[in-house]
């Protein structure tokens, strides 16, 4: 089946590059798929006035699927960012996830602040029945191929359902990657059943319970070999500990690599092709649309990558699989406690 035509909703006004690099990725971005259409939100004069610059150099700029939709201000610096997208209907994030709403978008991009895409997706679309919080699942580069660790930062708390909620959810994001009954593990101190705190312990028996495919307790190391699990779920503060170690790691060793050999330039290609590519953004599970996260940091070509993943999971049905999954979850739960409705 071919793929189908997809729009997407990003957000111009995110990211520490400004309009300009978004601008430049959503192009990109339909330069590699002809069936992408994209919706520009932010200020339209300042937006066509970078399409018409751009246009100007020569370059190709495919109108007739763009278009630009208004919003002038994004989340202030400074503010507390759920609260700004909850009081200022006018930031740009939040348009962008109406969009999706009102069914003019089949995803939203943001390279804004976490906070604030996840307070629009939550806010704005609502979380899927059975989900209490939303996770942030970021893909990582592993030895064995690619990991799908949640939750990567979009909450601290930390019960044992909200770890199996968000397991169901990773498996699910990990299939619509391509990962064919997904492993899933358990991130806690020690690969063997009945280590971790109370909280782990017992998410663990639930996991055991499930449908799934849960090979138990696995440890940091396996994030970068992927032997082990395709699918890691830990609480949201471990998770973003996790992840910023590993970005360190990463640049500590591309340095010194470039340092010992005397040429920068292959580490450097490495990390360029890791952050244009499904590592590039996150995926806000458990919301009731597509929402994807890209790095503030990120460049044009992150930009583009993050609207690919945006695309793949508007295609694969991402939102709808998940709440199937978490469907049955609940049917199984309120059977248990004999309800029948």
């Amino acid at each position: 089946m071919p793929p189908a035509s997809v729009r997407i909703a990003i957000d111009a006004l995110g990211g520490d590059h400004g309009s300009a690099v978004v601008v430049d990725g959503a192009l990109l971005a339909l330069d590699s798929d002809p069936l992408l259409s994209v919706l520009l939100v932010g200020p339209p004069s300042a937006l066509r006035d970078l399409l018409d610059s751009i246009a100007a150099t020569g370059r190709s700029v495919p109108l007739g699927r763009i278009d630009i939709v208004e919003a002038l201000e994004g989340v202030p610096m400074g503010a507390d960012p759920a609260a700004a997208v909850r009081a200022r209907r006018g930031t740009s994030v939040r348009v962008a996830a109406e969009l999706v709403q009102r069914g003019r978008a089949d995803a939203f991009l943001s390279a804004g602040q976490t906070a604030a895409a996840l307070a629009a997706a939550t806010f704005v679309l609502g979380r899927l029945r059975g989900i209490t919080r939303p996770a942030l699942a970021v893909v990582l580069p592993a030895l064995a191929g690619p990991v799908v660790l949640l939750d990567a930062g979009a909450g601290t708390g930390m019960t044992a359902d909200l770890l199996v909620q968000h397991a169901l959810a990773g498996a699910c994001y990990a299939e619509a990657l391509g990962i064919d009954q997904p492993r899933v593990g358990l991130l806690t101190v020690g690969g063997e059943a009945g280590k971790g705190d109370a909280t782990r312990r017992e998410a663990h028996e639930l996991l055991e319970a499930l449908p799934l495919r849960y090979v138990g307790p696995v440890e940091g190391h396996d994030l970068s070999s992927g032997r082990h699990a395709d699918v890691v779920v830990t609480d949201g503060f471990t998770g973003n500990v996790a992840l910023k170690a590993l970005e360190g790691a990463v640049a500590w060793t591309a340095h010194h690599l470039g340092e010992r050999y005397g040429d920068p330039g292959p580490a450097r290609a490495l990390i360029a092709d890791i952050s244009h590519s499904e590592f590039a953004a996150g995926m806000l599970v458990g919301v009731a649309g597509v929402s994807v996260v890209a790095h503030g940091s990120a460049d044009a070509g992150a930009i583009a990558a993050a609207a690919a993943l945006a695309a793949l999971a508007a295609r694969t049905g991402l939102v709808d699989r998940t709440g199937s999954r978490l469907a049955e979850l609940v049917a199984a739960r309120r059977y248990e406690m004999g309800l029948r409705t």
